[in-house]
């Protein structure tokens, strides 16, 4: 009961914030107040309309605003998810399927959103950088203050940096040596077996078998967390931060590995001051969390992009 009381009493005096995190494999929605308190939360399986199936579930909820953090790349003019290599469909909309709502949207990149969300209400650092390691890899910079974003708002797609232009390995987008096809989760079945030639196995089961003190695994770890440390210093060669939070499901269920290892292998590649490297701060929620950020405190650098997008900017 007091729960209950305690919460309806937010959504009276307090203003609330829906926060969607689009993923590759699954979409998260969380309503949140200005605290980054979570007041509701849903999840469900990503499709190739996902917001859609988001609204039909959320449209009862009460919030003040909405916001978006979404696999990439986008074209924020529009509003549209443009090529992205990891999800049910290339491209789908973000802002249209939400205007059914009523309420003030934001919309932006997923890791985007997240070093944002750390920004509001957790670290509140002028230079930082938020670097997922999932399906793919992400990267979202905040530089002097400001939060990065480009001409269509993939400043940061670092993924797709190339740290082997030699390679013949093909990224999930298209191209070449790219360090997502060398750490991303979708893509460690196939380097395991090229480098080890075993069978394809998935990153949880590496892992496993790294932990138990198998060779071919700790071969492939050794090789992977090297990849790791090159994709990395690229990024904190581009962006200087003095954080550098790291999230995603390959990061938060292997941080004892990641966290040990990491730092002496970057210092092999990075010619500036290294950064303070830390474990993401809200788990699986951190793009929720980030996307219902940028919706409470919506960036300078989005607002020239025309957000957020009102009842009166709809019509």
């Amino acid at each position: 009961m007091g729960k209950f009381f305690y919460s309806a009493l937010k959504q009276v005096y307090v203003r609330l914030f829906l926060g969607i995190d689009i993923g590759a494999t699954w979409t998260r929605a969380l309503l949140i107040d200005e605290h980054g308190d979570i007041i509701n939360r849903v999840k469900v399986k990503t499709s190739v309309n996902p917001i859609a199936d988001v609204v039909d579930i959320v449209k009862r909820w009460q919030f003040h605003a909405v916001g978006v953090g979404s696999i990439g790349p986008l074209d924020l003019k529009s509003g549209w998810v443009v090529n992205s290599p990891n999800s049910p469909t290339r491209r789908f909309p973000l802002v249209e399927p939400l205007k059914e709502l009523g309420k003030p949207i934001v919309v932006a990149n997923d890791c985007v959103a997240a070093v944002w969300g750390e920004y509001v209400f957790k670290y509140n650092v002028e230079n930082m950088v938020y670097i997922t390691l999932s399906t793919g890899v992400g990267v979202g910079a905040i530089v002097n203050g400001n939060l990065l974003l480009g001409k269509d708002g993939n400043a940061h797609e670092l993924g797709h940096a190339v740290i082997d232009f030699k390679s013949a390995r093909r990224c999930g987008c298209g191209g070449r040596g790219h360090f997502e096809a060398y750490v991303g989760g979708a893509h460690i079945p196939r380097v395991y077996q090229e480098a080890t030639g075993d069978a394809p196995a998935s990153p949880e089961e590496i892992f496993r078998r790294y932990r138990h003190g198998d060779e071919k695994a700790r071969k492939f770890i050794n090789l992977w967390l090297d990849a790791l440390a090159a994709g990395i210093a690229t990024v904190v060669a581009a962006y200087d931060p003095e954080l550098l939070i790291v999230g995603g499901s390959i990061a938060l269920n292997n941080w004892d590995i990641i966290s040990r290892e990491l730092p002496a292998r970057l210092r092999d590649y990075l010619s500036l001051r290294e950064p303070e490297i830390l474990k993401a701060s809200f788990g699986d929620d951190e793009v929720a969390v980030g996307a219902a950020a940028l919706a409470y405190k919506t960036p300078d650098t989005l607002k020239k992009f025309g957000y957020p997008i009102t009842a009166s900017s709809q019509s």
